[in-house]
């Protein structure tokens, strides 16, 4: 009797570590997904500014730059 439940306990513990294991790899994943998608939105916010700045200048860029920024910082830096 002892035997078995030794064997049910360490069958139990390598169900639940490789359950812990693999409920922990989608996360990193999904991290990883975050970071280039927050990469391309930076780019594609810089690429923007640009064009504010050159149509319609410096001034009206920069502004536009500032609510863009922020909504950036809150999903990507913070979030």
């Amino acid at each position: 009797m002892t035997n078995s439940r030794n064997r049910r306990r360490v069958a139990l513990a390598g169900v639940l570590a490789a359950a812990a294991i693999g409920s922990a790899a989608p996360a990193q994943a999904d991290a990883g997904d975050k970071a280039a998608k927050c990469e391309t939105r930076l780019e594609r916010i810089e690429a923007r500014f640009y064009e504010i700045a050159d149509r319609r200048g410096y001034e009206a860029a920069t502004q536009w730059w500032e609510t863009r920024w922020q909504r950036y910082h809150e999903r990507c830096v913070i979030g």
